[in-house]
């Protein structure tokens, strides 16, 4: 299984896309390319997570994105352009040239088309068909394309690398952290937490609902747990930002290290991220 953005807006219920990049040596996204058709059946899920514009509105947005983590991006801004709404909208967009900016010729529309939405676009290569920004993405050249950014609530994704300078240059320029939201593509997975968060004893997960327990080697998550027992949860990023892996704990106590996937009501009503949390002693879930 994948999971992938909705590149659709809410606005337009009855047409779900997703917006699939043919990637070198990608199992799903090539097999999509090369085989489906219309009139093919797929199985999906629901959609998860709470980086939507609905769950964390803001009266200035602005969208900041590089490759495919334009995707989620793209869907809020055609909600707010579909609604005709008077936010002060920015939308910059990082991409490798200017053949591969996503949606380029519908984002110069809605801009052309409505006077509150302003665009821009930044390669990192050079190439004759492109004169406009060159170069990554830093806090200066931020500053330029939105001077109002302290002003503004950010909305941000794109592949961890880009991820990880975009976050040293909002923690530079000091933007506050209620300001600030974020979905990670293509980050690390699996077990990505200290060594020392592990327990130092036996530990156990059961599987309520399932009848099942599972005695865990070190280091394993909830979710490696779930999985070495045969059992299925949801995923996505596994990095602790989706929410997609959420279930909840019944009894038992963990280390989790999620990187704000969990609302504090979440908490309080007993969720954990299974791939992220490391149980301590036995852990008892709701599964």
């Amino acid at each position: 299984t994948r999971s992938y953005s909705v590149s659709s807006p809410p606005t337009r219920p009855l047409d779900l896309q997703i917006t699939v990049k043919r990637v070198k040596g990608g199992l799903v996204s090539n097999w999509l390319h090369d085989n489906l058709r219309p009139g093919h059946d797929i199985e999906i899920e629901g959609p998860v997570g709470r980086f939507n514009f609905d769950d964390l509105p803001s009266e200035k947005p602005l969208f900041l994105s590089g490759g495919s983590g334009i995707t989620p991006v793209m869907s809020m801004l055609r909600a707010l352009t579909d609604r005709a709404s008077g936010h002060d909208i920015r939308f910059i967009h990082c991409a490798r040239t200017a053949n591969d900016i996503a949606f380029r010729s519908e984002l110069e529309a809605l801009a052309a088309r409505f006077s509150n939405v302003d665009v821009s676009f930044i390669c990192t290569q050079e190439g004759s068909a492109w004169q406009g920004p060159m170069g990554r993405i830093d806090g200066p050249m931020l500053l330029r394309l939105a001077p109002d950014l302290h002003q503004r609530t950010s909305y941000v994704c794109g592949p961890e690398p880009f991820m990880q300078t975009v976050r040293a240059c909002v923690a530079e320029i000091g933007i506050a952290p209620s300001q600030y939201h974020e979905e990670s593509f293509g980050g690390a997975v699996g077990n990505s937490m200290p060594p020392q968060s592990a327990a130092a004893g036996p530990t156990c997960v059961r599987f309520a609902r399932s009848g099942v327990e599972h005695l865990c080697a070190p280091g394993e998550t909830l979710l490696d747990a779930a999985r070495n027992s045969g059992l299925y949860i949801p995923t996505a990023c596994q990095q602790g930002i989706c929410g997609t892996c959420r279930t909840v704990k019944l009894s038992g106590d963990v280390v989790i290290d999620d990187l704000g996937g969990l609302s504090l009501q979440e908490k309080a009503a007993g969720y954990v991220l299974a791939c992220c949390s490391r149980p301590q002693g036995t852990v008892c879930l709701d599964l």
